[in-house]
């Protein structure tokens, strides 16, 4: 994959889940300006990576409360008091599309914030129960600076069928810079529907968390706390490749577990 840096914008910043779609727009077609020339154009969507105190990194806070508000109806009041204390800790992997100049999903990786890791704390109450100091006994994290928290994953109406293109795209460019950045360990809440997808159709080895059962969560009616071990990720996801359930997403497999269409993402190194 080509080395293309994204510069974050930091001046003025303030995190905003209520943008207008004239907001959106300008500001996606800055971003889009600033890294021309960066991509093929045989990619409709590509795929970039933005620190949490970028201007542009409201776009992404932008897909989080449409998506979040129209599933469980968590609207930007609720998505700043549940992710304004881990905005420090916040990088966004947003994925456009070209043919429109507006964005089509975005991914929250939360690192070791100030507060921790917003998965660990909400897991130490109802339903999940489970104990930070269980957890990394259970999965063997040393290190909490080798670990990742999957804040989000949204991707907008529209956008979400193609093989799971966006949604793929994200985790790709997840799995590749958590690559770069040392990560062994992922963590996330994860409503029960997507993650029956991405475990049984993308091969992505979450299991539950600490042994956890699934229970109700900010508005989903049932969501698991999981855990991924990230050098598992892409041999797991090659094998399933030859599984049915696997033949049957093998465009997005080739995504995944391959990378065919990394050239179409742009990640901060």
């Amino acid at each position: 994959m080509a080395d293309r840096r994204v510069v974050a914008e930091t001046a003025e910043f303030t995190a905003s889940y209520d943008l207008s779609p004239d907001d959106v727009g300008a500001l996606t077609g800055e971003l889009l300006a600033s890294l021309a020339g960066a991509w093929p154009e045989k990619y409709r969507y590509v795929g970039i990576e933005i620190a949490g105190e970028s201007l542009f990194s409201n776009i992404a806070r932008h897909i989080e409360r449409v998506v979040f508000e129209a599933s469980f109806g968590n609207d930007a009041a609720q998505m700043t008091a549940e992710y304004g204390p881990y905005e420090a800790g916040s990088v966004f992997f947003v994925s456009i599309d070209r043919s429109t100049g507006m964005p089509s999903g975005a991914l929250r990786i939360i690192g070791d914030s100030p507060r921790g890791f917003k998965t660990l704390n909400d897991a130490r109450s109802a339903p999940f129960h489970i104990l930070p100091e269980d957890v990394a006994e259970q999965h063997a994290i040393v290190d909490r600076g080798t670990l990742w928290d999957v804040g989000t994953v949204a991707v907008l109406p529209g956008h979400r069928s193609g093989a799971g293109a966006v949604s793929v795209q994200l985790y790709r460019a997840m799995y590749l810079s958590a690559l770069q950045h040392g990560i062994d360990h992922l963590v996330s809440i994860i409503d029960a529907v997507p993650l029956r997808k991405l475990v049984d159709y993308l091969g992505i080895p979450f299991v539950p968390l600490a042994g956890s059962a699934p229970g109700p969560y900010l508005g989903s009616p049932m969501s698991q706390a999981v855990y991924c071990h990230v050098p598992d990720f892409q041999p797991r996801t090659r094998r399933h490749r030859w599984t049915v359930r696997g033949f049957l997403a093998r465009k997005a497999l080739s995504r995944l577990a391959r990378g065919s269409d990394d050239d179409a993402l742009s990640l901060i190194s």
